[in-house]
């Protein structure tokens, strides 16, 4: 980002979504905190929608990062310690993982073809590499992401502790013992 303003009112934005989730943001909470006049968040964002996938966007590049995946690892591997780190980090960042993978604006990105969250994009492409054939590619991904995101809910709300064997277990499942 090169504007400093759009760069602050982002930042506002995640750290209010970290303490407080993202159900409660408001446009004027978030420019007070940036510091700044709800014209100016406007100049720079056209509604809450606009900020939330720009956020978005920024964040899962973070996670992105965050998460450099071995690649000299197999592919069974390399999704196992996809999901091991989406499950932990569900642990330590709890507001900030449900708003990055199941705020309302992002719901629109897992039924279009987006380019703009890399890491969506890879796990679709390791899925498709460890696809016992059973299901087509896309139902395979779903079934895939439905568990990992399932078991991390259910991690955050505290209804089952993270346990790690449990994810290589049911993966190994899912990809026919791979």
């Amino acid at each position: 980002m090169n504007d400093k303003i759009e760069d602050q009112i982002i930042k506002a934005t995640i750290n209010f979504i970290r303490t407080n989730g993202y159900q409660t943001v408001s446009l004027r909470k978030i420019s007070q905190a940036a510091g700044v006049t709800t014209g100016a968040f406007y100049k720079r964002f056209k509604n809450k929608d606009v900020l939330f996938y720009r956020t978005a966007m920024i964040l899962s590049q973070h996670f992105v990062t965050k998460f450099a995946i071995n690649n000299e690892e197999s592919v069974f591997d390399q999704i196992l310690q996809i999901a091991q780190q989406f499950c932990e980090e569900f642990q330590k960042q709890p507001q900030v993982m449900d708003f990055l993978f199941f705020n309302p604006t992002i719901i629109q990105v897992y039924q279009t073809e987006n380019n703009d969250f890399n890491f969506l994009k890879e796990i679709k492409h390791l899925a498709q590499q460890v696809n016992p054939g059973i299901l087509n590619d896309q139902q395979f991904f779903e079934q895939l992401w439905s568990f990992i995101q399932g078991y991390s809910l259910l991690i955050k709300n505290g209804v089952t502790t993270y346990e790690p064997q449990v994810v290589k277990v049911t993966l190994s499942q899912m990809v026919g013992g791979k």
